[in-house]
């Protein structure tokens, strides 16, 4: 071969690999662009027909008594990435009484329904605590259907400094 012929190989193969990156790269710009709007997608709050659908579902029509449970956090999460929540019950719980299950919803989080537990009499307590991650200020519902078919709620309003989720 001459130098000649080994020159022209050499470039056909450098506008081949060219061509080629040019290719990949077209082919992967609008994935990129869909991730970028699934990623906005993913940070927008909940819908008020989300949440409603998730407490319809939990209370099955009943209507939630809005003592025998609170919910203790801070007015002010200086940490949205770990919020924490307590759920206490003002009762102790018994054989004969006892929550059964316990759900928690926070409205602006594009997944409102931050957690589900389910309880025995063997369970001995009730009370939870949990580090919740939230995108804004918002208000937190708590849900617990007791074992007699009687359902206790509370709410408790938070500000949060920055968004946890967006992080």
């Amino acid at each position: 071969m001459t130098s000649y012929n080994l020159s022209k190989n050499f470039t056909l193969r450098r506008q081949l690999l060219k061509s080629a990156t040019l290719g990949v790269g077209a082919a992967l710009l609008p994935t990129s662009l869909f991730a970028q709007q699934a990623l906005q997608q993913a940070l927008t709050s909940a819908s008020q027909s989300e949440i409603k659908a998730i407490v319809d579902a939990f209370l099955q029509g009943a209507e939630p008594q809005e003592k025998g449970m609170r919910l203790d956090m801070q007015a002010l999460g200086d940490n949205p990435s770990a919020v924490p929540v307590k759920v206490v019950f003002e009762n102790t719980p018994t054989p004969e009484s006892y929550c059964e299950e316990l759900i928690i919803i926070a409205e602006g989080n594009p997944r409102p329904l931050a957690c589900r537990f389910n309880f025995s009499p063997l369970s001995g307590t009730t009370e939870v605590a949990v580090r919740l991650r939230l995108i804004e200020s918002q208000t937190i519902q708590a849900y617990a259907r007791m074992n007699d078919g009687s359902f206790l709620s509370a709410r408790h309003r938070i500000t949060v400094t920055a968004g946890g989720c967006g992080m």
